[in-house]
């Protein structure tokens, strides 16, 4: 019968992959309470004032363009924490190994656990660099509206490329 030690041995270095993984959840989650904080910003300023055409089509813009960031990172963050899950599985299929040794039930399950993990977070950083390229475009559009800072920018007013 394995002992305690024995399966920590097993699965202890294998710890900091879960870790890293919830530093990454809580890396998602803040760009998505971020992304969510702005839109409601936009939103209520949207509703609350009387702007000017140009200035309300840009708002306008903005909004939906936030409603999109939001819909991505919060599809990033599930992705992202359906792969935090999956690494802890394979973790417990590791302890398990160790308690019923060459089990091909549990070695398959830890090992797929394992590579679609892995592969979750890939594709939630991917998510994450979509979402970033749209922020880019942000700042160039939150220009628009402003004529001289447009041009300071060297971008030019109504020119700004999306």
């Amino acid at each position: 019968m394995p002992e305690l030690g024995d399966v920590l041995k097993a699965i202890g270095p294998n710890a900091s992959i879960v870790f890293a993984a919830w530093i990454f959840m809580g890396f998602l989650q803040q760009r998505y309470d971020s992304a969510i904080d702005r839109y409601r910003s936009a939103v209520g300023d949207f509703r609350a004032n009387d702007h000017d055409d140009d200035r309300a089509g840009n708002l306008k813009d903005q909004i939906l363009t936030y409603r999109s960031r939001c819909k991505l990172m919060g599809r990033a963050t599930l992705v992202g924490l359906v792969a935090a899950i999956l690494l802890i599985a394979a973790l417990v299929f590791g302890a398990l190994d160790v308690l019923i040794p060459r089990t091909p039930v549990i070695m398959a399950a830890g090992t797929a656990a394992s590579i679609v993990g892995f592969l979750l977070v890939i594709l939630a950083a991917a998510i994450v660099i979509a979402e970033g390229r749209i922020v880019t475009r942000q700042l160039d559009d939150e220009l628009r509206d402003v004529g001289d800072l447009a041009n300071d920018a060297g971008r030019g007013g109504r020119g700004i490329a999306r």
